[in-house]
């Protein structure tokens, strides 16, 4: 049994191999896009933070190579250190043309690619202000200076902002036809395909490289036969540029500026990306050795709690893969065949990791078992859930997690009650009778008051964190 999660492995001749979450089909038609792209096209594959972005556009990078598109993937995320964006983007096409050119014209590309170097290099020389004269002006004993020649240094200034802005213009010009002909040059004239440029963890960046990222791809790049796929959560991406530019701006419309297209990733089914940790963690294999009374459905219920609270509380794939590994560390602290009591452990450890607040103050006797249970039920489909066989099992864990063995009255009477009363309807009463028979189970197995013994589980494992 792993504890901490590694990277997918990407096969290069079947890049879906290892894909977990059905993700096949939109690379596909990401593909046909791309492919039936006839101008410059910019496109944001959009999903929120930890859902499996960065995995699904290395898949479908290879799945690009493998057809003969030429590719590049670049990490922006990765080099925003950079004072600038273009150089990262002329350097990522220049490490990568080697393999671009497999399919066209290696020398071609080359010669395309100096040329490229050249104007750029050109353009980032144009980049730098005048304004240094007025420093410099700034700097002199302006008493001794006199009105004509201030005038003078302020015609010269003008003149070379004109120049600078006309070489700019032509510059980009100049680099935007040489860019589009190493496009055409690395792939097969009889079959023509464009270069697909991938910039992921745009939304990770500093802000203002971010949008000069976005700015230098819509400026310099935007030709033919180069297709820009953004890799985005356009909802953390607009926070960063608010930074910069005010709460007040409309932000869809000033990404609509540099994005043509947005492809929103399809969220996994239910229940799908849990089951494949749990083949990854070796769940699977741990809970099958698991046969002894009481432990024997221990596999089942931690599987099952898991999925529904992932799907109740939202949980990002990476925030499942954590809670996945703050389980393995909960097991490996726990003997073999010692109860874990798997219903409220992964309940205690989604708390942990999406209701934070909560947790801590369950933990630190601010709030009683009966307001927890309240506080949860709060949340969207979880009174649903308590209606279930395990939901009520999690009840019974939830009202007697602080109390000691024998102690439970002031707790079972609240269900008695439920019982007795004539208001009740036959399925509340089941249920609450069910809710004690687990209970005066629970004085049997160890159940009552597992809190205690469930934290210092979880606890230790958090400190192992990475």
């Amino acid at each position: 049994m792993i504890l901490k999660s590694r990277d997918i492995e990407i096969v290069k001749d079947d890049p879906y191999k290892n894909d977990a979450l059905g993700r096949k089909a939109s690379g596909e038609a990401l593909t046909e896009f791309v492919l039936s792209a006839n101008d410059s096209v910019v496109v944001c594959v959009d999903a929120p933070w930890g859902q499996g972005k960065t995995t699904f556009l290395r898949m479908w990078e290879q799945h690009l190579k493998n057809r003969d598109i030429p590719t590049i993937y670049f990490n922006a995320w990765e080099s925003d250190f950079s004072d600038d964006a273009l150089v990262c983007l002329i350097g990522e096409i220049s490490a990568s043309i080697a393999e671009l050119s497999k399919t066209g014209n290696e020398s071609k590309a080359r010669e395309y690619l100096g040329k490229t170097k050249d104007i750029g290099a050109a353009l980032l020389k144009h980049s730098i202000p005048v304004a240094a004269k007025v420093v410099t002006a700034g700097a002199l004993d302006l008493d001794k200076v006199t009105e004509q020649a201030l005038a003078g240094l302020a015609e010269l200034i003008a003149k070379e902002q004109l120049e600078k802005y006309e070489n700019s213009k032509k510059s980009i010009k100049s680099f935007r036809e040489t860019i589009s002909k190493l496009a055409r040059s690395i792939t097969d004239p009889e079959t023509p395909k464009p270069l697909v440029f991938i910039i992921d963890e745009l939304d990770r960046c500093r802000p203002n490289y971010a949008i000069e990222i976005l700015e230098k791809t819509k400026h310099f790049f935007n030709v033919d036969n180069i297709v820009f796929v953004l890799g985005a959560d356009k909802k953390q991406l607009g926070s960063s540029i608010k930074a910069i530019y005010g709460e007040g701006l409309n932000v869809n419309g000033y990404l609509r500026r540099f994005m043509d297209f947005d492809y929103v990733l399809p969220p996994p089914d239910k229940g799908i990306f849990i089951k494949y940790l749990f083949r990854k963690y070796s769940f699977n294999e741990y809970f099958s050795k698991k046969n002894a009374r009481g432990v024997q459905y221990e596999g089942d219920q931690s599987l099952k709690m898991f999925s529904e609270l992932f799907e109740l509380y939202g949980l990002t794939l990476r925030e499942q893969e954590h809670c996945c590994s703050l389980l393995s560390l909960s097991i490996k602290t726990t003997p073999e065949n010692h109860q874990l009591f798997p219903l409220f452990l992964c309940f205690l450890i989604v708390l942990k990791v999406k209701s934070p607040d909560l947790y801590r103050e369950l933990i630190t006797e601010e709030i009683g078992v009966f307001e927890l249970l309240e506080r949860f039920k709060a949340v969207p489909g979880a009174a649903e859930l308590l209606l279930t066989t395990y939901g009520t099992a999690l009840e019974a864990y939830i009202v007697t997690c602080k109390i000691y063995r024998y102690g439970h009255e002031e707790i079972t009477q609240r269900y008695r009650e439920v019982i007795e009363s004539s208001f009740s309807n036959e399925e509340y009463k089941y249920r609450a009778e069910r809710i004690l028979e687990i209970i005066n189970d629970f004085n049997w197995n160890g159940g009552i008051g597992s809190l205690g013994y469930l934290l210092k589980k979880i606890e230790i494992a958090s400190r192992f964190e990475t």
